[in-house]
């Protein structure tokens, strides 16, 4: 999982968003984005939900929000490891 599949999920953790929609909030290239949701859709972490035009509006699955959550623990530690390691080198 790379920063973009988890900024996307964090995206949808929120409720459904279309694909403009994730575009416009997270910045990414269209390209990158729709590679993510490819690759998030191939492990079942995301679903199509129904398509609005030439938008297509996606939610995040149940086994979605458990890697989420796999990831935020992980990811928690890490800051947290670097803000004592960075405290340490600089004093804070």
């Amino acid at each position: 999982m790379d920063v973009t599949e988890l900024t996307v999920l964090t995206l949808l953790s929120e409720g459904e968003l279309s694909v403009k929609e994730i575009r416009r909030y997270s910045g990414m290239r269209r390209s990158s984005l729709l590679r993510a949701l490819k690759s998030l859709e191939d492990k079942g972490l995301v679903e199509k939900k129904v398509l609005i035009g030439d938008d297509i509006v996606l939610g995040i699955t149940d086994q979605g929000m458990e890697e989420l959550y796999k990831y935020y623990l992980y990811l928690r530690d890490l800051v947290n490891n670097m803000e004592q390691t960075v405290c340490l080198r600089f004093n804070c």
